[in-house]
């Protein structure tokens, strides 16, 4: 599981997206659609902004607003020729990367 502080924008979400023909090789060059669930609510799009990252890897910047509910946080994206991708990340109020 993957930890988020809550209201923190110092983490971004992190996604693979990969190809829909052989469901193994990263894809690239694509504008995902990408939807959160904040602790069960409705999928609503991310306030942080979508970028490539490479590889097949995509991002989602860090934002406050999409942290801000503790609890399960659940990214859904979609992408032309990929698979879709669900990841699901949780969203505590201690800092998990301080020691």
């Amino acid at each position: 599981m993957r930890l988020i502080k809550q209201s923190s924008s110092s983490r971004a979400l992190v996604f693979l997206m990969v190809d829909s023909t052989d469901h193994i090789t990263g894809k690239t060059g694509l504008t995902p659609t990408v939807t959160l669930s904040k602790n069960g609510g409705a999928f609503a799009s991310p306030s942080g902004a979508v970028s490539e990252i490479g590889n097949g890897l995509y991002k989602v910047a860090g934002n406050a607003t999409d942290s801000a509910v503790l609890g399960s946080l659940v990214l859904h994206a979609t992408g032309t020729g990929a698979d879709p991708c669900d990841i699901e990340f949780e969203v505590v109020a201690f800092d998990p990367q301080d020691s």
